[in-house]
């Protein structure tokens, strides 16, 4: 090799060397899955010329996959197609490895951090022979810790704030939470022009259950409540508790033909749910509530209270009428 060779061995080497240290500087500032997937998936390619960077995670029970689900909205949810989620990802050492097609080279990069194995990132390219058995990977290994580090930080800080939106007896949001959900989801209504769907119900006679069994049952009572409309709900639904024992329902994309049918789900299973009291002995659930489609219109902003005080109007019909029934809310 010439000095000339060497020379332009050294400029690119130094190029790529800065391009690297702000990219970091980039993946440093991301606080939310959003901005971290999407630097990574889409700026990362972007900014080394590639065409397709895909992860693989290591998520033995579905937590961090629930977790990116409750953090992105539908829009950006088309993030986790590149991401596979994993209950064991095979140890790897950096490598050049057989693309899928239509790519021609790849590179796998283990994801370390603190000795814990996180999952692998996978770069590919058209190119033939941009990723080589033996090539040199010294940059995109110190990229790949930066990246492992970056994933946990983030991870850490989507936490925190998903504990300052939650309800911390019954895991669902709380009503600051669920007022920025309602938002987000106003907000893409406006912009496609879709329908979303609203809840509003809470507990049946709840006063005389934490009078008669204890306030005890009234919490077990709650939290079987949430359990149980999470086991039958989508990822992507929001489920708030305003306040006692009441809650809503955020169902984005739910059109009106199919709520109905959402509404009974729900109904059905409250009245099945087994709650116990402090003996033992199971206390009869039931519920009541209103639901409505809503359109978001431009330049017709309707808040959440507007629209849960609409609700709650219907509620107190269900009430009166007897209990145990759900009322469809005019719109």
């Amino acid at each position: 090799m010439d000095l000339q060779e060497l020379l332009d061995n050294a400029r690119r080497n130094e190029a790529l060397l800065r391009r690297l240290q702000a990219f970091e500087l980039q993946l440093l500032s991301c606080q939310t899955w959003f901005d971290f997937l999407t630097l990574l998936l889409d700026g990362l390619p972007a900014q080394f010329e590639l065409d397709a960077a895909t992860l693989k995670v290591c998520d033995p029970d579905g937590e961090l996959k629930a977790a990116m689900l409750q953090s992105l909205d539908i829009e950006q949810g088309v993030l986790l197609n590149q991401l596979e989620f994993q209950a064991r990802v095979p140890v790897i050492e950096a490598s050049a490895v057989t693309p899928p097609p239509p790519w021609k080279s790849g590179l796998a990069l283990p994801l370390l951090r603190n000795e814990v194995y996180l999952g692998q990132l996978r770069l590919y390219s058209c190119s033939d022979d941009r990723f080589r058995s033996g090539m040199a990977t010294d940059f995109m290994q110190h990229l790949a810790a930066v990246i492992a580090a970056c994933m946990v930080m983030v991870k850490q800080s989507e936490e925190q704030a998903r504990l300052a939106l939650t309800d911390p007896l019954t895991g669902a949001e709380n009503r600051r939470g669920f007022e920025r959900a309602y938002e987000r989801e106003w907000a893409r209504g406006q912009r496609q022009y879709h329908i979303f769907s609203m809840i509003l119900l809470d507990l049946d006679h709840f006063k005389q259950v934490n009078d008669v069994h204890g306030h005890g049952t009234g919490d077990r009572a709650l939290k079987m409540l949430c359990r149980t409309m999470k086991g039958i709900l989508r990822p992507t639904d929001h489920i708030g508790r305003l306040g006692g024992e009441e809650f809503a329902v955020l169902l984005p994309g739910c059109q009106p033909d199919q709520l109905e049918a959402v509404v009974q789900r729900i109904q059905e299973a409250i009245r099945t749910m087994v709650v116990l009291n402090d003996q033992g002995r199971q206390v009869a659930m039931t519920a009541s509530g209103s639901y409505v489609p809503v359109t978001s219109r431009p330049h017709s902003p309707l808040t959440l209270t507007q629209i849960i005080d609409h609700l709650d109007t219907y509620l107190y019909q269900a009430k009166k009428n007897g209990r145990n029934r759900f009322v469809c809310a005019e719109q």
